[in-house]
């Protein structure tokens, strides 16, 4: 059994697993009885165009010659071409018979995105987690199955500060972000951590990093490890320095 596949059935209880798996079973024949049917012409870029889409992957490999680029360490942008029940990832291969630049496709992966819409944000105290009181509400953005590529235009969502918004992306169907308007950001990454960490076992799971968006781009704020009583954290030097100076930089996020 695929692992993701393990982890889903894991969140259900154990009367509804034989549907969990022949629902999958069902989606895997769905595909395959439409690539008989009607199969997919991965060298017609007019077709494609409307069907390429982006997501975000934590580095564990898949598959090989896929188009992709780091976005932050520990993130992998990818494109995929949706198939309603399924995504095929766009290799090298196909991206040569398009007219096309590989930038150019990423560019283009993103608007779709941002044209399916979707993400609900709901804003949330977490009241259970150790220091989560102490803070403003965190946001939670959940919704489409493109979820993670959101964090590329994170501004565009109410869940920015000034000065950008840490955030951690546990799994495909999950992102926490937290306005960075001070120093009580190193509160907030503590928290963001300790909700990631929850998502450890999530079907598909990105990674447990906290990240920091600002202006744009994406930073590695610090990476986590979860041990058997606890979460280790470690935050990224440069984000470290940064820190210091948060109570006296200029409000420059947009």
């Amino acid at each position: 059994m695929p692992s993701h596949l393990r982890r889903l059935v894991a969140t259900y209880p154990p009367h509804q697993w034989p549907t969990v798996v022949a629902d999958h079973l069902d989606t895997i024949a769905v595909t395959i009885e439409a690539d008989r049917d009607d199969p997919l012409d991965y060298t017609d870029f007019a077709v494609m165009r409307h069907l390429v889409r982006t997501r975000l992957y934590g580095t564990v490999p898949i598959g090989v010659n896929g188009v992709r680029r780091i976005i932050a360490p520990g993130l992998i942008q990818r494109v995929v071409i949706d198939r309603i029940h399924s995504a095929t990832h766009v290799t090298y291969d196909m991206l040569a018979w398009w007219p096309i630049g590989e930038w150019e496709l990423f560019d283009l992966a993103e608007s779709n995105v941002r044209t399916d819409g979707g993400v609900h944000i709901e804003h949330d105290s977490f009241d259970g987690v150790p220091m989560a009181e102490e803070l403003a509400p965190i946001a939670l953005l959940t919704g489409p199955e493109y979820l993670t590529a959101h964090t590329r235009w994170l501004g565009d969502h109410p869940v920015t500060g000034p000065r950008g918004a840490v955030l951690t992306i546990p799994s495909k169907e999950s992102i926490y972000a937290y306005p960075v308007t001070g120093i009580e950001v190193v509160k907030a990454i503590t928290v963001l951590a300790r909700l990631a960490a929850l998502h450890t076992e999530d079907p598909w799971p990105i990674n447990q990093s906290v990240y920091w968006w600002r202006n744009g781009h994406l930073g590695l704020a610090a990476t986590t490890r979860r041990t058997d009583t606890t979460v280790v954290i470690t935050p990224a030097d440069a984000f470290y320095r940064h820190t210091a100076h948060l109570d006296h930089e200029p409000d420059d996020c947009r």
